[in-house]
C-alpha cells in the first residue's frame, strides 16, 4: 500500500484477511483481491464475488462507516440510482485501531470524460435534483466551503499552479463574499469521476458518501468541472438552474480541488493527479 499522508497506518493483506477472517467468519473462504484505485483515505478489497471491503488508514476517515450505517439507508431510498450497502461493521483490532466496512459490491466502470457525457449530464442533474429533495435534517457537513475565508491558505496554492484562469476563478469567488447556504439541502460534496458507475451508458451508482450531509447545493456543482466537458458542463448545470452565483462558487472549489491536490498526489498517486490536470484544463477553457 502507498504512503500517501504522514501518520497513515499500515494495512498489508494479512492483516486485512486476518480481520475478515476473525471478525466475519461466514466470508472466510471468500477469496480477497486487492483493489487498485485512486482512493485518499481507504483500502479497497473485493471480498468474493459480491462484497467490498472499506478500511480507513488516516484518521480523517474514522467516522465514515458509523454514518454510513445512518446516511446509507436514507440515500438509497431517495435516489434514482445505487449507494452503497453496509452489510458489516469490522470492529477495532490490533493493526486496525478504527471501525472498518464491508459493503455490497456495485458494478459499473467510470464515466470516460467527452464519451459519455451526452447521457451522464441529465442523469447526475436528476441524481443531485433527488439529493435535493430530501428533508434538509441529518449531519450538517463539518465545514462549509467559503473562498472568502479560505483565501489566506488557498490563494497561495492557487498562484502556484501558474494559470491565470484558476486565479481569476478563485478571485471572484472571494469578491463574492457571501456565506455558503449551510442548510438548505444534502449534497454529496465530492462529485469526481471514480465516485459514479455507469453500465450501458447509464448512470447505475453513486459512491463514497464521506463529504456528503446537509449544505450548500452549489457544492455539487463541483461536478460540472471534474466530471465534463464544455458541452457536458452545460447542460450538467442548465439541468440544475445554477445561479451565477453558485456557478462561480462552485468553479473556485474545483480550483481549490486541484490546488490542494495536485501536487500533494503527483508522484504518489498518479492517476488522481491525472484527473486534477483534466479539472484544471476544463477551468482554463475558454480563457
Amino acid at each position: 500500500m502507498r504512503a500517501l499522508h504522514e501518520g497513515q497506518i499500515e494495512l498489508p493483506d494479512s492483516l486485512v484477511r486476518d480481520l475478515i477472517d476473525a471478525q466475519f467468519p461466514q466470508w472466510k473462504s471468500l477469496p480477497l483481491t486487492p483493489i487498485a484505485s485512486d482512493g485518499t483515505i481507504h483500502r479497497v478489497d473485493r471480498l468474493g464475488a459480491d462484497l467490498v471491503v472499506r478500511m480507513p488508514f488516516i484518521d480523517w476517515a474514522v467516522e465514515d462507516v458509523a454514518l454510513d450505517a445512518e446516511r446509507l439507508p436514507l440515500l438509497a431510498a431517495a435516489l434514482p440510482v445505487d449507494v452503497p450497502e453496509l452489510v458489516g461493521r469490522g470492529q477495532p483490532a490490533p493493526g486496525m485501531p478504527w471501525h472498518w466496512g464491508v459493503y455490497r459490491w456495485l458494478e459499473g466502470r467510470h464515466p470516460e470524460p467527452g464519451v459519455d457525457d451526452a447521457r451522464l449530464a441529465p442523469q447526475l442533474a436528476d441524481a443531485v435534483l433527488a439529493l435535493r429533495s430530501m428533508s434538509p435534517t441529518g449531519r450538517r457537513r463539518p465545514a462549509a466551503f467559503s473562498a472568502a475565508s479560505d483565501t489566506a491558505t488557498t490563494r497561495p496554492k492557487v498562484v502556484a499552479l501558474e494559470s491565470t484562469a484558476a486565479l481569476k476563478a478563485w478571485d471572484a469567488a472571494v469578491s463574492l463574499g457571501a456565506e455558503p447556504d449551510t442548510a438548505s439541502g444534502w449534497v454529496h460534496g465530492d462529485l469526481m469521476r471514480g465516485n459514479l458507475l455507469m453500465r450501458d451508458g447509464h448512470l447505475t451508482g453513486i459512491l463514497d458518501w464521506g463529504a456528503s450531509g446537509v449544505g450548500d447545493p452549489a457544492l455539487d456543482l463541483l461536478a460540472a468541472w471534474t466530471c465534463f466537458g464544455a458541452r457536458g458542463r452545460a447542460v450538467f448545470l442548465g439541468c440544475l438552474e445554477a445561479t451565477e452565483e453558485q456557478v462561480v462558487v462552485a468553479k473556485a472549489l474545483a480550483v481549490r480541488k486541484v490546488a490542494w491536490g495536485l501536487e500533494y498526489y503527483r508522484s504518489t498517486l498518479p492517476g488522481f493527479a491525472r484527473g486534477m490536470e483534466w479539472t484544471l484544463a476544463q477551468v482554463e477553457m475558454g480563457e
